[in-house]
């Protein structure tokens, strides 16, 4: 502060000096009220009723930037207000109220902000008349920072994915917030708050130890087992401290937890796909996106030949094939299009050439982002040697189907020929298809005339029939009874039997059946036949037919044979007489 600016109030109160000694006292009081506005710690300033800065001391100078009160002075202390229209409202309400408090964000003369808590208010002289204004200020930036700091810190804790509780050193909880409020599976902050933070925990004994070491150590880390509201199990990783005060001693305990249960099952599964790949059979590699190898199965040490990993990690993978031109070009494919899968050949630890399916891809991460190569192989090493094998009897086979083309095309030329005629045999039958389809309505119409005829033959059939058996009955049967009883030897009397017996199969109606499975017998088998059925022995057909008994049996298993008998216990005698049924 300037010498002209200490001495600014005695200036201010000059004609005081000229009062009477009795009013001296009054004079001093007042030097003493304007020190202590001077030196004050507040911010201190005075204007016009207009508004303009009339006064204003060192804290009020410091606080708002200047270094000389010329600066300020004759200024209205709108300027300072970042918003005019919020500076103009709490002058109105000073004017219509006499004063106003409160907080209020104003600019300091490099433009930075401040904000100040503000309580102005207007000086009355002894009339009771409006005189000016008078402000007081305290800085309150550095609070105001803290509290929005603290207000983010705040909102930081409650928006956090990450499970953030605050507990008494009792170990009963304070505050959660909602990512831990729903990682527990609560609802509301009352199914929480006041509870024990052992109450959460799957094991009483081991939150019990965790919660020790905090209290001894000041802090512990590390993963912990709980159970949700609904009982099932939560596995996090805890980081637990104590919070302390500005002068170190101990307000409370602080908990963030990550909930990695998804991630322990998902590293569950991937120590499975790790065993998997560890024990597949097929060779499998995984290298870094130079193409370095980084990891190899034991399938893929047998295959190569090398039983030490470290002979090959670090590897290049090219450096197995035969061809590196071609290695290099399948790698370039792999990078730019994300897999490749072909065949290939590779070089043994021995030196020894294998033959392999290759199947390689670039490994992305959950952005899609590549981080390292992966490829498969599978030995074909002996399908190769046998697909060569295959291919020379497919050259012998080819030569053969050569020779035989030739011979399919001559006997094609000749099936060329073969269907024109069959086109002109075709047309042919066509056209007597035609002359058929005009037949077959005439045919239609003799049928129905057939039909007719046949009627009126079965009925003529019927009437001949009639008159045979009439015939027979009046003209045969008579003389053969008259035969019967003269004097026959018994030759004759066979003969007058089978005579007598075939009568009666003439007009039995049962003929036509006996016709019918007789017409594939000869007509000595059909004799034979007849005698069987009529009871006569092997013996009494020979001596009837003069054939031996030799010859008889031989025709009496044709006709087991012809009749579907043979092998069979049925007798043919009475076989055949189920025929006459």
């Amino acid at each position: 502060m300037t010498d002209a600016h200490q001495d600014d109030p005695k200036r201010r109160i000059r004609h005081l000096s000229n009062l009477p000694l009795k009013d001296r006292d009054v004079y001093d009081q007042l030097l003493i009220k304007d020190r202590a506005i001077a030196s004050s710690i507040q911010g201190i300033g005075i204007g016009d009723m207009e508004g303009k800065i009339v006064y204003i001391n060192d804290a009020a100078l410091r606080m708002w930037g200047a270094s000389d009160p010329s600066e300020v002075i004759g200024r209205s202390s709108l300027e300072f207000a970042k918003s005019q229209e919020g500076a103009i409202r709490v002058m109105l309400k000073v004017l219509e109220t006499g004063s106003w408090e409160g907080e209020i964000e104003g600019r300091r003369r490099d433009g930075a902000p401040i904000f100040v808590h503000l309580s102005a208010n207007i000086v009355y002289n002894d009339n009771g008349e409006p005189i000016c204004t008078m402000d007081s200020f305290i800085d309150i930036t550095d609070r105001k920072k803290m509290e929005a700091d603290l207000r983010i810190k705040e909102f930081a804790i409650a928006s956090s994915v990450q499970g953030i509780g605050i507990g008494d050193l009792g170990g009963n909880i304070t505050y959660v917030n909602k990512s831990a409020l729903k990682m527990w599976g609560a609802g509301h902050l009352s199914e929480v708050i006041g509870r024990s933070s052992l109450e959460f925990a799957e094991s009483h004994a081991e939150a019990l130890k965790i919660m020790c070491a905090v209290l001894e150590h000041g802090s512990w880390e590390g993963e912990v087992r709980g159970r949700r509201k609904d009982g099932s199990l939560i596995i996090v990783h805890l980081s637990a401290n104590i919070v302390y005060n500005d002068k170190g001693e101990p307000v409370c305990t602080m908990d963030s937890f990550i909930d990695v249960t998804d991630r322990k099952k998902m590293e569950a599964e991937l120590r499975i796909k790790e065993f998997a790949i560890a024990s597949a059979i097929d060779a499998i590699v995984i290298a870094d996106l130079l193409g370095n190898i980084t990891y190899v199965n034991q399938a893929f040490l047998d295959m190569w030949g090398d039983g030490d990993p470290s002979e090959v990690i670090g590897r290049s993978a090219i450096s197995f094939a035969k061809d590196q031109k071609t290695a290099e070009t399948i790698f370039e494919e792999v990078l730019d299009h994300g897999s490749w899968y072909g065949e290939i050949e590779g070089v043994k630890k021995d030196g020894s050439v294998v033959s392999v399916l290759f199947a390689g891809s670039v490994v992305t991460d959950a952005g899609n982002h590549p981080i390292c190569m992966m490829g498969s192989f599978t030995d074909i090493t002996y399908r190769k040697q046998a697909e060569a094998k295959l291919a020379k009897a497919n050259e012998e086979l080819e030569m053969r189907v050569t020779e035989r083309t030739r011979e399919l095309v001559a006997a094609n030329k000749r099936l060329v020929s073969e269907i024109e005629e069959r086109k002109l045999i075709e047309a042919s039958l066509r056209q007597k298809e035609e002359e058929l389809s005009r037949q077959s309505v005439n045919l239609q119409e003799t049928n129905t005339a057939l039909k007719i005829l046949l009627n009126q033959r079965e009925r003529d059939k019927e009437d001949i029939e009639a008159k045979i058996m009439m015939n027979i009955n009046d003209l045969i049967l008579p003389y053969l009874e008259k035969l019967k009883n003269t004097r026959l030897d018994e030759k004759q009397k066979s003969y007058l039997e089978r005579l007598d017996a075939h009568l009666n199969d003439i007009a039995s109606p049962s003929l036509q059946k006996m016709s019918a499975q007789f017409q594939k017998l000869t007509p000595m088998q059909i004799q034979i036949a007849d005698l069987v059925k009529a009871g006569k022995s092997t013996k009494e057909i020979s001596q009837m037919l003069n054939l031996s008994d030799r010859a008889i049996e031989f025709h009496r298993n044709n006709l087991r044979s012809k009749l579907g008998l043979k092998n069979k216990k049925q007798n043919l005698r009475s076989y055949l007489l189920s025929l006459s049924l």
